[in-house]
């Protein structure tokens, strides 16, 4: 039983590894995404969010970016723009935005940070996401 458990590690450990490459000395994964996981920004003015791997659709816990966040009503205003350090998987607004109806988040660099590690995992270009505030 033992055994059998370190064998269904050892395949999830070997697939989760298969998603980074090494090229040129550096780490590169163009699977990574930001991820909404709890969007209260209307109600509360909060949002949770992770790094997500999209080609296994699951949250990575240990990887975290910075980047810069932009509210916008439907008529596309910017209601609000601030910046997240993306130390942890939430962020709290300075206010609930009820007329909110779509966000931006962008990475500030083209590389995301495994907090276990310290090492950089590098993207083609910094991660973007347009969301669709519910």
């Amino acid at each position: 039983m033992k055994n059998t458990f370190y064998i269904i590690l050892l395949l999830l450990v070997a697939h989760g590894a298969m998603a980074q490459e090494l090229v040129d000395g550096q780490w590169v994964d163009n699977n990574l995404q930001f991820r909404i996981e709890k969007d209260l920004i209307k109600s509360k003015g909060e949002l949770y969010y992770c790094i997500a791997d999209i080609s296994r659709d699951v949250c990575i816990e240990n990887l975290s970016s910075g980047f810069e966040l932009k509210i916008y009503d439907a008529q596309d205003r910017l209601l609000w723009e601030g910046i997240g350090s993306g130390r942890r998987r939430g962020l709290k607004l300075p206010q609930a935005f009820p007329g909110a109806t779509k966000l931006s988040m962008k990475a500030f660099k083209p590389y995301v940070i495994n907090k276990r590690t310290g090492n950089r995992i590098y993207q083609d270009q910094a991660i973007i996401l347009n969301y669709q505030i519910k």
